[in-house]
Formats: structure tokens, sequence, C-alpha cells
């Protein structure tokens, strides 16, 4: 079965939404992992909600040059890396790099520029990823409104590519627009608003 498949099948196994995602990287042997962080006028609010629900992600994980590799991106109306996926091969790192990150504000939400700009720049060889290793892919966007651009053919592309994509969003979200993203449309997740979700509290339903 496929790595993507897998996962499909142990998110389904859970019908709350959001489902436990540390289940669903469970399923991945060592994956790179790309967090797409909506840094939009839009999130301001909602945006301390987000770094806390990478890092606790993170936290879960085992990084390492050979492990779980991660980068953060953030992005508005232009998309920005703020670490690749072979910056960092330590957990501690990756997390104290996240707690220093600041919301860039901006817009439009330009969604679709995003995907493409981090299947174009981070989901590449020079930035660490071991896709033509074979290496799983995981791409986990948190949004927090409709784009103002396309998504279709950038969603597309990453998924020709076998990158397996988990979109969240809010109630401001587009739901049929996360579900073109998301690698399976079971797996467009929602929470009311990220500043309102446990992801913000000592526990969550997004972990």
């Amino acid at each position: 079965m496929e790595p993507g498949a897998r996962i499909v099948e142990s998110c389904r196994i859970y019908p709350t939404i959001p489902v436990p995602l540390y289940l669903c990287l469970n399923s991945l042997t060592c994956p790179d992992i790309v967090f797409l962080l909506d840094g939009s006028d839009g999130t301001r609010n909602g945006f301390p909600a987000m770094l806390d629900f990478v890092e606790r992600v993170v936290k879960k994980l085992n990084v390492g040059e050979n492990n779980d590799r991660v980068s953060v991106v953030q992005y508005g109306r232009d998309a920005e890396v703020h670490f690749y996926l072979n910056t960092y091969t330590t957990r501690e790192d990756i997390v104290d790099s996240v707690r220093g990150l600041r919301h860039r504000g901006g817009r439009p939400l330009n969604t679709g520029a995003a995907l493409q700009y981090v299947r174009d720049n981070v989901f590449t060889n020079s930035s660490g990823s071991r896709r033509l290793q074979g290496v799983p892919q995981m791409l986990i966007l948190l949004n927090g409104g409709r784009s103002f651009d396309n998504v279709d053919t950038p969603a597309s592309a990453l998924k020709q590519q076998g990158i397996f994509v988990i979109g969240i969003g809010t109630r401001s979200s587009d739901i049929r627009e996360l579900q073109k993203i998301s690698y399976d449309p079971s797996l467009a997740l929602s929470v009311s608003e990220f500043t309102d979700s446990p992801a913000s509290k000592n526990s969550s339903p997004l972990q």
C-alpha cells in the first residue's frame, strides 16, 4: 500500500475531526514534513496557536538527519521559508526556531502561489527533501481564509509529485478549497478558530 493510502486509512479510524495528526505521522517512516502557515492579516490573533500546534507536533517526532525532517514556511501575499528540511537536525533547534517566529501579516492571501513555491523550493533535493530516495513527503497547511488565487494547478502538481497534504482551516476557510488541496478530501480538517481550538490549550485533538 502507498504511504499516503496508509495515512488515509489510519486517519479514518478516528471519526473525530480534526484527527490526531501524530497518528497519521506515525504511519510514515522518517518523513519529510513541511508546515505551511497562513501569516496573512486574517490570522494575526490565531498565529500563536498555529505555532503552538507546530511545536506540539514536532515534539512527537524523532527529528534527525536520517529520521524526521521538518521545514516551516509562512505565507500571505508571498511565501517565506523560515527554515528548510536540512536546516536543523535536532528537535530542540526546531522548537527554538518556531518559538521565535513572528507573524508577517499582509494581503491578499495567495495559497495557490504558496503551494507552488513550496513544491519548487522546499520539496527539492538541495533543500533537504529525500523524495527521490523514496522518503514519504508531507505538507501540513494551516489556513485561515479563502485564497485570492487559484489552487487547482499547484494542488494537482503536489499530488502528482506524491506529496501527502493535510489542510486544516477555520470557519473563514473555504472547505471545498481545502478538499482540493488535501491528498484526500476527507483530510480537509476544520477548527472553529485557531484561537478557540484546543491547540492553544494544554491538549489538542489536532495532535
